[in-house]
């Protein structure tokens, strides 16, 4: 015979309401943390698992949220960047019992009718986190229609009703830039990905641009490379740059896996780095510390981009009042080896 609320509460010795607020995590303020632990260790001993479906039935909640990211070509469940985000919205979710759906779209799967707005109205979860999902998208369109509360992580719009969660890209790359130009440097490449699919890369080269207009600096086109967000785009952009006559004296990148690819190659042509052309990353994933030259580059926090968004989303479908629909996190500027610095500063 299954085990009910009522027999939990009976052996608790609490009432049915005091169980029933331990398992929904509803109202928990009003029970006590030591009568919380005595509930939770007779739920664990009497082997009593609450039946989801009936209790989305009862609350018009799922416990399910949806993480949708998009791959460009090829899934990237290796990427470190997306993974990290992935960690801190798990983590918050995980503290709510909030169960993750985890969804992905390729950039061909929008031009099918009514993909999105099918996936938007399912009904199997309570909210959507959507991480990065390409410039000017049928899915953001089709979200911002549907019913279900959504944030958007990694990207931003200038909507006041559309809640994101973003670093300052912007001010990441004006960071690098005005290291760059302070080292002496005159000649910038740009090696990116695509800036029709990504937000976050069409912002940083639009902050690269910028500085070079600022700084009365000319943008040539022949020293922009944009493909995807690997190693080979990284590598690819330097065999370009170098078939030319004129070389770039810094060659500023879009994310940390580009500039990875980038210094291999180099290195490979026995190019030497910093020596004849300084080079930037933008993310400080773990490994580029250790690479040689150790990257300079742009912190990006991305653990704690995820767990924003995440608890952004639970106060939207709890339909708690927010300060603020757009949050922006800092970046910081890692000064590292492979600019000049230190070796400027040593003269």
């Amino acid at each position: 015979m299954a085990v009910t609320i009522k027999d939990i509460a009976e052996k608790a010795e609490v009432s049915v309401a005091t169980v029933s607020r331990v398992i929904n995590q509803k109202d928990i303020h009003k029970v006590g943390k030591k009568t919380q632990e005595r509930v939770n260790q007779i739920l664990k001993e009497m082997g009593y698992y609450p039946n989801a479906m009936a209790r989305g039935l009862k609350t018009q909640k799922t416990q399910n949220i949806s993480v949708v990211f998009f791959w460009y070509d090829r899934p990237l469940f290796t990427d470190y960047s997306l993974m990290r985000v992935l960690d801190g919205i798990a983590n918050f979710l995980n503290e709510k019992k909030y169960n993750i759906l985890m969804n992905t779209f390729d950039r061909e799967m929008g031009t099918q009718a009514s993909v999105y707005a099918s996936f938007v109205n399912n009904g199997l979860s309570d909210g959507i986190l959507a991480i990065a999902p390409p410039v000017d998208s049928q899915f953001f369109k089709d979200l911002k229609q549907g019913r279900l509360p959504y944030v958007l992580v990694n990207y931003q719009v200038n909507d006041p009703e559309v809640c994101f969660v973003d670093c300052l890209n912007t001010q990441g790359i004006f960071d690098v830039m005005e290291h760059l130009f302070q080292l002496g440097h005159h000649r910038f490449a740009f090696i990116g990905g695509d800036i029709h699919f990504s937000k976050n890369t069409l912002d940083r080269f639009n902050a690269f641009k910028y500085m070079l207009k600022k700084k009365n600096s000319a943008l040539k086109d022949e020293y922009v490379y944009l493909g995807n967000w690997t190693e080979e785009t990284g590598a690819h952009g330097v065999k370009k740059l170098w078939s030319l006559k004129t070389k770039p004296t810094a060659i500023v990148t879009s994310n940390d896996i580009i500039a990875l690819g980038a210094i291999k190659q180099l290195r490979s042509m026995g190019v030497q780095i910093p020596q004849e052309v300084a080079i930037t990353g933008f993310d400080d994933i773990p490994t580029v510390g250790f690479s040689d030259p150790a990257l300079t580059t742009v912190h990006h926090p991305l653990y704690d981009i995820g767990y924003e968004a995440a608890r952004m989303l639970w106060n939207k479908i709890g339909k708690t009042p927010l300060d603020y629909s757009h949050r922006f996190f800092p970046t910081r500027l890692i000064i590292r080896e492979s600019c000049g610095y230190y070796l400027k500063t040593k003269n």
